[in-house]
């Protein structure tokens, strides 16, 4: 069953959602943590704490791609060299952009330039095994895994049978799953910057969840007709449905997003979260239940357009806040959570005009470039984030 891509407007909402949870989870850590500047701080030290599985979000943009990725391979013809400059073109501008903001900070004064490790990430290599060094913009370490894993299983996926390509890319996601899960009991956040049995962890993590991703989407076709043409004529038993429905979605979304920001489970393992998410994923996708309906509208869609340039620009949006506001003490231990607010304010608003000046440019001139050459593409499918 071919799946209207262009229509899934409640997994926009949940690009994001995931979007702003990784920005509050990065305030705690490289404003609080790794910056030491209130390790001492009660509050913050309890918030941080609660936060932690906040850094999932990041499979969960690996699985959707995924996800998405087995219908790009369906309905596409392309080739992995077109679907590469694709990707390079939706990816690159803004990760240079944010680069190149962070440079005209430090002429300020206002953060160290890292000007050599830059250069190698805006060739799409941090965390990939052959440049680990620190850089700017740290969280362009999944920009950078998500091009080359998806490049990767692209490949396999045009060049072996269909059998073949799906047993490759199961073992691979096993393979991956498996040392993860070795490293330190299924803990996934942190995993990025190990070096797991001589591969890159973050390489791991990139396979293992797109992969998980591409049969979430097999899985998907092989149930959507059924699921898609049940109608249920008795209308108890179809209200009962809807509300059974509508009870597992809530329960999922709000597991996820409630013990991932505000509350941290004693299960240690977080294979839980990857497994909520894919249930998520499929019930948003059917849209049966009330909260993947509430969800399916225009609003949800124009959020989920700021999704990648808010999380690529969060790194300049964090220089301006240690700068201006961090620093001060007085006022941060006087007005704790208003100083989050007003640093994911900053985020946010650099993201959303990162979009608007850079993303959707760059995006016109290589679709008007690939229409005059190679026919009109559309560079803004959800499949291609």
């Amino acid at each position: 069953m071919n799946l209207k891509l262009e229509k899934i407007k409640n997994i926009e909402f949940l690009r994001f959602l995931f979007a702003v949870m990784i920005v509050y989870a990065h305030i705690m850590w490289f404003l609080c943590q790794v910056d030491k500047l209130y390790t001492d701080f009660p509050i913050y030290m309890k918030m941080w704490n609660n936060c932690g599985d906040s850094f999932l979000c990041v499979e969960y943009f690996f699985i959707i791609s995924g996800f998405f990725l087995h219908f790009h391979i369906k309905n596409k013809k392309d080739d992995t060299f077109e679907f590469a400059a694709k990707k390079i073109m939706r990816l690159w501008p803004l990760l240079a952009f944010s680069i190149f903001i962070i440079w005209i900070f430090s002429l300020f004064k206002f953060c160290e330039y890292y000007s050599y490790a830059n250069i190698l990430n805006l060739f799409l290599l941090y965390r990939t095994g052959i440049d680990n060094s620190a850089v700017n913009n740290m969280h362009s370490w999944f920009v950078c895994i998500l091009f080359w894993c998806s490049i990767f299983y692209h490949y396999i996926l045009r060049n072996f049978d269909r059998q073949k390509s799906k047993f490759i890319i199961a073992i691979i996601c096993f393979y991956s799953f498996a040392s993860i899960y070795s490293w330190h009991n299924g803990t996934i956040p942190g995993v990025h910057m190990k070096i797991i049995n001589g591969i890159p962890g973050a390489l791991l993590r990139g396979f293992a969840s797109i992969g998980l991703g591409f049969f979430v989407g097999i899985f998907y076709d092989k149930i959507a007709y059924y699921i898609k043409n049940l109608h249920i004529k008795n209308k108890v038993k179809n209200a009962l449905f809807f509300v059974f429905v509508s009870v597992i979605e809530f329960y999922l979304f709000f597991f996820i997003i409630f013990n991932s920001t505000i509350h941290r489970i004693k299960f240690k393992n977080n294979f839980i979260f990857i497994i909520a998410f894919c249930l998520l994923l499929l019930l948003f996708v059917f849209k049966k239940g009330l909260l993947s309906k509430l969800f399916e509208n225009k609003l949800s869609q124009t959020l989920g357009a700021f999704s990648y340039s808010i999380y690529i620009m969060q790194a300049s949006g964090f220089v301006l806040a240690k700068h201006f506001l961090w620093t001060d003490k007085s006022f941060v231990m006087a007005h704790p959570y208003l100083n989050i607010v007003i640093t994911l304010i900053i985020c946010l608003t650099i993201g959303i005009l990162s979009h608007c000046l850079i993303e959707t440019k760059s995006n016109f001139w290589y679709n008007k470039i690939s229409a005059h050459f190679h026919g009109n593409i559309n560079l803004n499918e959800p499949n291609n984030r």
